[in-house]
């Protein structure tokens, strides 16, 4: 516990940071008023801890949205980046990096047969529908809603809708995700509500001549974390390889951090095209997406185009490149300790949510989970999340851990995520001091 609790020094930070960045931060997660009354400004880490500029340790279960695979400032991370610094950090052309991650991802992600890199998640999304549209000539894309996937105008529609944003039989109408977007960015895009099979054959036999991809979160990570029914995904495989439609699996979160192959391995489906990137690099910003050889080569002068002077600079690549190795190193033995300590964090919350009678829901595994204050255990959409959840429970829970030396993202259906350097100790007081909070809370 954080004996003397005080965030001071934030609270300084941010009245100067409120001046000259939109409500001080630059990421709109990241600032007021998700964080209330002022967010907390992290100067280090180390292993599974973060510290914060007021001097206060907290046990770190944000870990960068879940980039942070590995722990922060892993040693062989650091090695390899602060010796690519020394031969260089940008040269505006190819490096054997490139070759040697894309293989590397390749040897884990067998059905990604080919790699192009990015900077951000958002980066290699956009290509990847774009180079959807590009190779089956159509240009209907079908989302879900609750999936998020970056800020790109069209595909930036129906996340945290409300009820009254819905339909019942049908794909719901348009929602921009933010003002700015212009309305004819988004008339490509159809969204529907996620694990509704039923609907999903409905739409693509009405429409199946005209949509060019399927993209989904092959597991609901941002919109209240929600695990695909039995056979939805094997299905959505099925009736997308009939129609001659790409499936995307956009796993910006579950690449590498569900199992060392992501979700394709954890679910045993093959998609045409993923994207990646938070665990790609255990912190430092690099994307990729890739899949199909038949796809993939199309992007070539006078065919599809992709660019970007960051994409694949050597500093990120050498990161990513001792991540995976790492990972590989680990195995399936490290990852299945890795599974283990997630589940003993799960466990132990359940059991202190059941001593109270808490309304109470965690679901997740291993890698990452989603702590709902709810009597509803069957959450199988956005829809079912946002219309069950005690958020403002949830905030107050955070806050209160805060104090404790417990790090936990606010946002309500902001995941918990652990890291390869979590312990059991870590977990042990965090169950412990949990309890206690929930006690507060009830």
């Amino acid at each position: 516990m954080n004996k003397n609790w005080s965030i001071e020094k934030s609270k300084e930070i941010f009245s100067k940071a409120i001046n000259v960045l939109p409500s001080g931060c630059t990421s709109s997660i990241r600032g007021y008023p998700v964080y209330d009354p002022h967010p907390i400004y992290i100067v280090s880490g180390l292993g599974s801890k973060i510290s914060d500029v007021d001097g206060n340790d907290y046990v770190d279960y944000i870990n960068s949205m879940g980039a942070i695979i590995l722990g922060h400032c892993n040693s062989k991370i650091t090695d390899a980046v602060i010796n690519q610094i020394k031969l260089g950090t940008m040269f505006g052309t190819t490096n054997e990096l490139e070759v040697k991650v894309a293989e590397k991802i390749k040897s884990l992600v067998p059905s990604a047969e080919m790699i192009r890199f990015a900077c951000s998640g958002n980066d290699a999304v956009m290509y990847a529908v774009r180079t959807a549209r590009a190779y089956t000539g159509k240009n209907l894309i079908i989302k879900f809603e609750g999936h998020y996937h970056g800020y790109s105008d069209s595909i930036s529609v129906n996340f945290q809708t409300t009820p009254e944003q819905w339909a019942d039989n049908g794909p719901s109408p348009i929602v921009p995700m933010t003002p700015g977007i212009v309305p004819d960015s988004m008339k490509y895009t159809i969204p529907l509500p996620w694990n509704n099979i039923e609907l999903l054959e409905k739409t693509i036999k009405e429409n199946g001549n005209e949509i060019a991809a399927v993209i989904t979160e092959p597991i609901m990570c941002n919109g209240g974390l929600v695990f695909p029914n039995s056979d939805f995904i094997k299905s959505l495989r099925k009736i997308t390889e009939e129609n001659n439609i790409v499936l995307i699996f956009d796993e910006v979160i579950t690449g590498f951090r569900v199992a060392k192959g992501g979700a394709s391995e954890f679910l045993g489906v093959k998609p045409d095209l993923h994207t990646f990137a938070k665990a790609l690099a255990n912190g430092y910003p690099l994307a990729a997406f890739g899949g199909k050889a038949k796809i993939m080569k199309n992007i070539k002068p006078g065919g599809i185009f992709h660019g970007g002077t960051y994409s694949g600079n050597p500093l990120s690549l050498a990161a990513a490149y001792a991540n995976l190795t790492e990972l590989t190193k680990l195995g399936e033995k490290g990852y299945e300790q890795f599974y283990k300590i997630g589940h003993y964090l799960i466990d132990g919350l359940k059991k202190e949510a059941e001593k109270l009678n808490l309304p109470f829901h965690i679901p997740g595994f291993a890698g990452f989970s989603v702590m709902h204050f709810t009597k509803n255990k069957k959450l199988s959409d956005w829809r079912s999340v946002t219309t069950s959840i005690d958020k403002e429970k949830f905030t107050k829970f955070a806050w209160k851990m805060y104090k404790r030396g417990f790090y936990f993202h606010p946002d309500p259906i902001g995941r918990i995520i652990p890291s390869f350097s979590h312990t059991y100790e870590d977990i042990d007081n965090t169950v412990k001091n949990s309890g206690e909070v929930f006690k507060e809370i009830m």
